[in-house]
């Protein structure tokens, strides 16, 4: 128990990154309250978070990869800097979230692909889910098609 007070000292940003999945865990839910209080979409603090998205999103813990999927869905409802994250985050999803056993994992992910659509970015998600139609794994494709059907409507 005493390695967990080390990492509770460490800043949101530190949690989200660190080799301990608790910490990480710990970290995005952090990240998801913040992210939910900033009331100014310009706020520098968005800025921090701009690296990190992608590793919200690509989590290798299922548990943590859930709160890690909400925080970044926040942060792309609310932050003006969101936009520079679309490629390298539709990619983390279709790779890492599309073909988790877990449902909500699944939806998380379509909801942020459409967060993005809605924030004027369809042609970079659809350009990354097309590119998801080349995976061997069907869940992926299925994810995909599902996700770029969604999408235009």
């Amino acid at each position: 128990m005493g390695d967990d007070s080390e990492w509770m000292k460490l800043p949101i940003d530190q949690k989200c990154e660190h080799k301990v999945w608790k910490a990480r865990l710990n970290g995005y839910e952090e990240a998801l309250k913040l992210f939910q209080r900033i009331e100014d979409e310009k706020s520098p603090e968005w800025g921090k978070y701009l690296g990190l998205i992608k590793k919200f999103v690509t989590e290798s813990n299922a548990v943590a990869q859930l709160k890690g999927l909400e925080a970044a869905m926040a942060f792309i409802e609310n932050a003006h800097v969101a936009g520079k994250t679309v490629g390298e985050v539709v990619s983390g999803v279709v790779t890492k979230v599309f073909n988790q056993p877990k449902a909500k994992a699944k939806e998380l992910g379509t909801d942020i692909c459409l967060m993005y659509i809605e924030i004027e970015k369809a042609e970079v998600v659809q350009d990354e889910l097309i590119k998801g139609l080349d995976n061997k794994n069907p869940k992926i494709v299925v994810a995909c098609l599902e996700t770029l059907r969604k999408g235009l409507r």
